[in-house]
């Protein structure tokens, strides 16, 4: 058994761990190797960002309706 993961599998486990929980001793070498690898760090960053932003969708009110901003051409909508 290795004490630490490789990048990749650090990864993994960061996606992962943003579904479910991870056991006791995955929870343990990650933590151990986000303390030594900033690149996974991050890796862990950027993913907890998308994460975050895809839990938004369709939260985000891109259009608002309350302004009225003139077509092109004087076509109206509707």
């Amino acid at each position: 058994m290795t004490f630490l993961h490789s990048c990749q599998r650090a990864a993994e486990l960061i996606s992962q761990s943003l579904d479910e929980p991870l056991d006791m001793v995955d929870k343990l070498r990650l933590r151990m190797h986000l303390s030594m690898c900033g690149n996974c760090r991050n890796v862990q960053d950027q993913l907890n960002l998308i994460h975050k932003m895809g839990g938004q969708i369709g939260t985000i009110d891109v259009c608002d309706d309350s302004a009225d901003v003139p077509l092109p051409h004087g076509n109206s909508a509707g």
